[in-house]
Parts: structure tokens; C-alpha cells; sequence
């Protein structure tokens, strides 16, 4: 099994308000994959609820049986179209995958 995990930093907002608003956009069009691409097992998406200033924003926390499925999942036309999406919101990620 292969354990995926993305962290996501959003550029800066002028309100909470629209923080919070562009954060579960991003939520939902993640939570659309799960629908879209069946070599997915698992994928929770959780918004960070820490205030300390190391914290990221947004999780995934996904799993794949083969790494094979994981690479599939990363070329799928509606993973490419969230990552454009993801541009308009995302100044920094970074990504984690290992066995378990």
C-alpha cells in the first residue's frame, strides 16, 4: 500500500471569510476525485484548524494500492485539471509518499 499525502499553503487573503471560502472550494474539488478516479482507496481532505504559523492550510491524505495506481492517479485528466484550478489559490505544497 502507498500512503499519499499533500500539504497546501494558500496565498494570502484579505479576510478570514475568504479564506475560508477558497478553502473549501479547493475541498470540494479535491473530494470530487475520489468520484472520478477509481484507483484511489482512501482520500480525506482536512483544512487545518491550528493557528501557529508552521501550519499549512490543507491536507490530502490518500493511499493507492501499487505505486503504479499512485502514478495513474497523478496523470488523470481531472488530477491535471485540479491542479490548474489549484494554481489561482496555492503558493506552496509538499508531498510525501511511502510504503506501509
Amino acid at each position: 500500500m502507498i500512503r499519499h499525502i499533500v500539504m497546501f499553503k494558500l496565498r494570502e487573503y484579505t479576510s478570514p471569510i475568504e479564506k475560508k471560502t477558497a478553502l473549501h472550494a479547493i475541498r470540494n474539488e479535491l473530494l470530487n476525485l475520489k468520484k472520478t478516479i477509481p484507483v484511489i482507496l482512501e482520500f480525506e481532505v482536512g483544512i487545518n484548524i491550528s493557528d501557529s504559523k508552521a501550519a499549512f492550510d490543507l491536507v490530502i491524505n490518500s493511499s493507492f494500492s501499487t505505486m503504479d495506481y499512485l502514478k495513474t492517479y497523478q496523470v488523470h485528466p481531472d488530477h491535471l485539471a485540479f491542479i490548474e484550478f489549484n494554481k489561482n489559490y496555492t503558493v506552496e505544497k509538499t508531498v510525501i509518499d511511502y510504503e506501509y
